[in-house]
């Protein structure tokens, strides 16, 4: 599958790391460089096992229809999660200080990557670029996040960052289709 659908995929499925980073730094949990490796590299490898696994049901599947199957499944994660944000009525407060430890964070991670994982191998793109994509872009956004945490509102930015991984989801699922 081409460069683009691998670096839709893997940036959408990443974008949730900014409001991570951000949650750490607000609760005054400072990430250093070895925990943003540890995290990022454990998140690629669960993606990787995942996208494996959506490669054995496309293989499964006819490939004329794995490709549109795995599509319209993205399109509808994509839409599925602009709506339920619009309708969104439990916010996570500033001043709501909580401890999420780094084994949470990585399972936590790893699970908002499951569905999309496979559903992104089912349409072709590659385990392994969208892996090595994903420990980058997992790395870049949870320091963003870190860095700018204690800078910018909690709420705003994960707002922004949920509608902005949904889009691109849709857009991945149409890209996919053409």
């Amino acid at each position: 599958m081409s460069l683009i659908s691998t670096l839709l995929f893997t940036i959408s499925a990443n974008l949730d790391n900014i409001p991570i980073g951000i949650f750490f730094a607000i609760n005054n949990n400072k990430l250093k460089i070895f925990d943003l490796i540890e995290i990022s590299f454990f998140t690629s490898i669960f993606t990787f096992i995942i996208m494996l696994i959506g490669n054995i049901i496309a293989k499964i599947l006819p490939i004329e229809f794995s490709n549109q199957i795995g599509a319209y499944i993205i399109i509808i994660i994509g839409v599925y999660g602009i709506i339920k944000e619009i309708f969104k009525k439990n916010k996570i407060q500033e001043n709501n200080k909580t401890f999420i430890s780094k084994f949470q964070t990585i399972i936590l991670l790893s699970i908002n990557n499951l569905a999309l994982g496979i559903n992104a191998s089912i349409t072709g793109i590659n385990c392994l670029p969208s892996s090595i994509f994903t420990f980058i872009f997992s790395f870049i956004f949870l320091y963003i996040g870190s860095f700018i945490g204690k800078k910018i509102n909690y709420n705003l930015i994960s707002d922004i960052s949920n509608y902005l991984s949904y889009i691109i989801i849709l857009i991945l699922g149409i890209v996919e289709l053409i």
